[in-house]
């Protein structure tokens, strides 16, 4: 029984790990925002009750759960199914529980044409690629909050410097 547990166990870290290493190759791996740091992304967001924010690569839901508190559908998209699962196990037991899901989906192809506010906390050489998916796919006026990375091309509009949290807002559609 023992060595049944030990096998599940070691399954279990084997597809955490194989999922980690999937997500550095098309983003970023799952890196947890400081409190501090997730708390200023919410806070420069502007969030309002009845906006929709996306969280691309949202790994354990913490900014889907503070931005829900603010009033607001909250919608992840994550590659690792165990934080998926993880982040809906904690939506289940919140107060705003029908206003937080995540998607087990590639964010790079996910449908991001409603969202008011997006989160993302990406590599350095992601960024570019990512800035041309949201200028070709973001409606105008979303505001994307980014931690520790900035856009090549987008205006930051609002930024935290000790936590490394910038805003950039998408001010028409435009390819670059």
């Amino acid at each position: 029984m023992i060595t049944i547990i030990y096998l599940i166990i070691q399954l279990l870290f084997a597809i955490f790990f194989f999922y980690l290493c999937l997500a550095f190759l098309t983003g970023a791996p799952f890196v947890p925002s400081t409190n501090s740091a997730a708390t200023t992304m919410i806070a420069l967001s502007q969030i309002k009750s009845g906006m929709t924010i996306y969280d691309l690569g949202s790994g354990n839901g913490k900014l889907l759960h503070l931005a829900a508190q603010k009033g607001a559908v909250a919608i992840g998209y994550e590659i690792n199914p165990m934080l998926v699962v993880f982040s809906n196990i904690r939506a289940l037991f919140s107060p705003e529980r029908k206003q937080m899901i995540t998607y087990w989906k590639n964010f790079w192809s996910a449908n991001i044409t409603k969202a008011d506010v997006l989160f993302v906390y990406l590599l350095p050489w992601r960024m570019e690629t990512l800035e041309k998916k949201l200028m070709k796919e973001a409606k105008p006026g979303a505001i994307i909050v980014s931690n520790s990375f900035i856009f090549p091309h987008l205006d930051c509009i609002r930024k935290d410097e000790a936590n490394h949290i910038y805003v950039f807002k998408i001010s028409r559609k435009a390819t670059i």
